[in-house]
């Protein structure tokens, strides 16, 4: 099964006093083929990625608060996108970026990852096979 995945405006939710900087990109999911239909709205779920990275990581990285969001939801939607391929995906979502995840350099070009509000992907469940 196809599912839609369509993000709405980040921002950040960072606690003060933290070592760290994190940013919420929620996004709505749906089954692609009932985009448009009658029961699109009542099947729906809401979900909320939230991708924290430690500030140890944002002098190596050398970001704008621009392009750090745009790096951060590339880092978040590859993660997501392989919990709803595995039909695993659960409302909320954490990924921690660190030295120990991340030890280098960025690891995207900021300019070649889109906007995340209103960007709109299509993820393909895997098939499970059942035994009786």
């Amino acid at each position: 099964m196809t599912r839609k995945m369509t993000f709405g405006p980040p921002r950040e939710v960072t606690n003060p006093g933290d070592d760290s900087r994190s940013l919420l990109f929620p996004f709505s999911v749906v089954p692609a083929e009932l985009v448009g239909a009658a029961e699109e709205k009542q099947s729906t779920t809401d979900h909320r990625l939230i991708v924290t990275v430690t500030n140890n990581r944002l002098p190596a990285w050398h970001l704008t608060d621009l392009d750090l969001v745009r790096v951060l939801f590339e880092i978040g939607l590859r993660q997501v996108s392989e919990q709803l391929r595995a039909g695993a995906l659960k409302r909320e979502y954490r990924v921690l970026v660190s030295t120990h995840s991340h030890p280098s350099t960025c690891p995207f070009d900021p300019a070649r990852i889109p906007n995340p509000h209103g960007a709109v992907f299509e993820v393909e469940e895997e098939r499970r096979i059942g035994f009786k």
